[in-house]
């Protein structure tokens, strides 16, 4: 019988799944994260860590924004007040313990980056249904050494990036990995369904231990520049949260015509419909005067600091890959047939939900700094 997925759960399954649109509750369930918050900002005070200070500043400053918003919003009895507080709510929460992880100590930051990559991960093959043979499925239970084998990846990929061994850590997943999970299908004398279970494993494989576990390997560049690319990947998602209600009304308000249709042009309709051109590219351009605005927090990488209009370039090839994120997600998810990958996070979604834009940015963004300063 097929395990149904993580995200496919139904009535009768016996457990009952949050209400992603649950209002925010009162505002003193925040006073934990706001105290933990409180706490790495004391601590990297005293680490002299000002970018890193401010980066923190401006993410509660954000939430507190957004927190007054959803009060109001709630005040007035809007239809998004139970959507913008409950991702409020999980967003203070999220800030918290990312910036308690690099707040404190070096250690503690690889384990929780590393968490972030496994959970990610384990989710991502929970949502692929399993049985005793491939036949119509995606992956069969002959494949488990191979799934054990990804998951071993993570620990590898921490280890490699604690040491600074950046040779090994390029190649590890996609060599090393990509020659051995063929040579353990011909182990097992393996045939039917091969190629589409390999394909699935190494795809994993690929977006969580090596993409998203460049993350890793940006510790060691400097956390500043990982603070600065989680900041405005997360600071997209808001963005285009917003500025796709503030599209949808201006198209509301508009007559039948080309300019309509433009501004309703979706990317890939089958996908995600409510994913446009213009949204994406309005979304791109206001992380990119983010990052322009965030530049002079950023230190100077190999001597040489980062100029304005590099950090805007970096800032919109951040909002536009973090755009296809989404996209790429959102085609995984509705092959699988799930809306989510979980529901760990109230007004998200599950891990994948929160990560799928970083997947693309983390990367993107190292090689970017690391091509141009190092």
């Amino acid at each position: 019988m097929a395990r149904p997925g993580r995200g496919s759960r139904g009535k009768g399954s016996g457990l009952r799944r949050p209400d992603p649109r649950r209002p925010m509750r009162s505002l003193s369930h925040l006073a934990v994260p706001f105290l933990l918050l409180a706490f790495s900002a004391y601590e990297l005070r005293e680490k002299g860590e000002s970018g890193m200070l401010g980066i923190l500043l401006a993410a509660a400053g954000l939430l507190g924004f957004f927190t007054t918003v959803s009060v109001f919003l709630r005040w007035r009895k809007a239809a998004l007040a139970q959507e913008v507080g409950a991702r409020t709510e999980t967003w203070w929460w999220m800030a918290a313990v990312f910036m308690l992880a690099f707040s404190t100590h070096r250690i503690v930051s690889f384990l929780f980056l590393g968490f972030l990559c496994f959970s990610a991960l384990r989710e991502y093959f929970s949502l692929l249904p399993m049985r005793d043979d491939s036949a119509g499925q995606i992956l069969s239970f002959r494949d488990r050494p191979s799934i054990l084998l990804a998951y071993c990846m993570v620990p590898l990929s921490i280890c490699v990036a604690y040491i600074r061994w950046y040779e090994l850590f390029i190649i590890l997943v996609p060599v090393y990995f990509f020659l051995l999970i063929p040579i353990l299908f011909v182990i097992q004398d393996r045939t039917e369904g091969a190629l589409k279970s390999m394909g699935a494993i190494s795809l994993g494989t690929l977006f969580f231990a090596f993409c998203l576990g460049h993350a890793l390997f940006m510790i060691n560049v400097g956390p500043m520049l990982l603070f600065f690319c989680f900041f405005l990947t997360e600071s997209r998602d808001v963005i285009a949260f917003w500025v796709g209600k503030a599209l949808g009304a201006l198209s509301s308000a508009l007559p039948e015509g080309g300019a309509r249709r433009l501004l309703d042009l979706p990317i890939a309709p089958t996908v995600n419909p409510r994913k446009t051109w213009a949204g994406g590219l309005l979304s791109a351009l206001a992380v990119a005067g983010l990052s322009v605005a965030l530049q002079p927090l950023l230190p100077p990488f190999g001597g040489e600091g980062a100029t304005r209009e590099f950090a805007a370039a970096a800032g919109f090839a951040i909002g536009f890959f973090g755009l296809f994120g989404d996209l790429v997600f959102g085609m995984v998810k509705r092959d699988i047939g799930v809306k989510d990958t979980g529901s760990l996070l109230p007004g998200h979604g599950g891990v994948i939900d929160r990560v799928n834009g970083l997947v693309f940015t983390v990367p993107l963004t190292f090689h970017l700094f690391y091509w141009r300063f190092f």
